[in-house]
């Protein structure tokens, strides 16, 4: 089962630093250059199983008030898909999480995470594809104490899973106190050295992980190298024991 994670930054196409201000009128508004990178990002997930995706816009103004999740998922072929709203600001953006899958999705599970600033959050899915295996998709706060408490409830979120992978955008590094603790509390496994995601344009820091745990055997792990957000993708080839 082929899985990727990826932020989309909202198909914004940050690929420089400066684009941070140039661009920064497309946090406000739609624009047809987010169209051809949203595009861009459907033919580059259409290979995989189980696609986790951040910082999507789930039908807010700077999207075109259409949800991105629908029109990526239209044009990669994706027919299952489970969205998660975390953060809305009225009238100009809704701010969430994504699964998009070939595999039929059961429980689907929306869970807030904790944190001193309210719009973090995981969403679980059982897929019921050639290997049962549950799937958190999930985007961290910043800061450390935040993640230690959003990542413990992810660790109660995969107890008792045959086979599980949490997928997503940590905002810290596979040597970081919360991926290590968060590891050592599961069980799971995180390639270490983790390849370096953002910035897309010169990677310096392993923000986005596949972790995996339970039942589960992982080969080919990459960064992937199409650069339409300011994050790079990660993918890996997963496959389930007895």
């Amino acid at each position: 089962m082929k899985l990727l994670t990826w932020n989309i930054q909202a198909g914004i196409g940050t690929s420089r630093y400066r684009d941070y201000f140039l661009r920064a009128h497309l946090q406000l508004v739609h624009a047809p250059s987010k169209t051809a990178i949203l595009e861009n990002i459907a033919r580059e997930i259409m290979p995989y199983d189980v696609v986790c995706l951040q910082e999507v816009d789930l039908g807010g103004r700077r999207a075109g008030y259409r949800s991105q999740v629908e029109d990526i998922a239209a044009l990669s072929g994706h027919p299952h898909v489970a969205v998660q709203e975390n953060r809305r600001i009225p009238g100009i953006s809704r701010h969430g999480n994504a699964i998009l899958s070939h595999w039929p999705m059961t429980q689907v599970r929306n869970l807030k995470l904790p944190g001193r600033v309210a719009g973090r959050g995981c969403l679980v899915a059982d897929i019921a594809g050639e290997h049962a295996l549950t799937v958190v998709c999930l985007h961290l706060s910043l800061g450390g104490s935040d993640q230690q408490l959003q990542l413990a409830a992810v660790a109660q979120a995969v107890r008792g899973a045959h086979a599980w992978a949490a997928l997503g955008d940590f905002n810290c590094g596979a040597r970081s106190a919360p991926l290590e603790a968060f590891c050592e509390t599961t069980g799971g496994h995180l390639r270490r050295p983790a390849p370096s995601t953002f910035p897309a344009w010169r990677p310096t820091r392993d923000f986005d992980h596949i972790i995996t745990g339970g039942a589960l055997s992982v080969t080919h792990y990459q960064c992937e190298p199409a650069a339409f957000s300011d994050h790079r993708a990660v993918s890996a080839v997963v496959s389930a024991g007895a």
